[in-house]
């Protein structure tokens, strides 16, 4: 049990979570779920990564080869008012 802190959108206040996991996003960043310690609802708390002994999944995201640039169309001359 690690007692993470996070706040309930139920209770509408900061709540200590019961049964949280570290989990790794897709984007590859930590994060905890658990639920409320008071009225149950699940609880999701982004940041705080795991600890070294406790990794799961990918820690780092993979890297996206970079796309070219799209080439700008031209900009249309505008017409003479008379």
């Amino acid at each position: 049990m690690l007692a993470t802190e996070g706040y309930c959108v139920k209770c509408k206040a900061k709540r200590q979570m019961k049964g949280e996991t570290q989990v790794i996003m897709k984007n590859g960043r930590p994060a905890t779920r658990g639920t409320c310690s008071v009225c149950g609802t699940k609880m999701f708390k982004i940041g705080g990564g795991p600890s070294k002994s406790i990794t799961k999944g990918k820690t780092k995201a993979k890297a996206k080869p970079k796309a070219k640039p799209k080439a700008k169309p031209k900009a249309k001359p505008k017409a003479k008012r008379r």
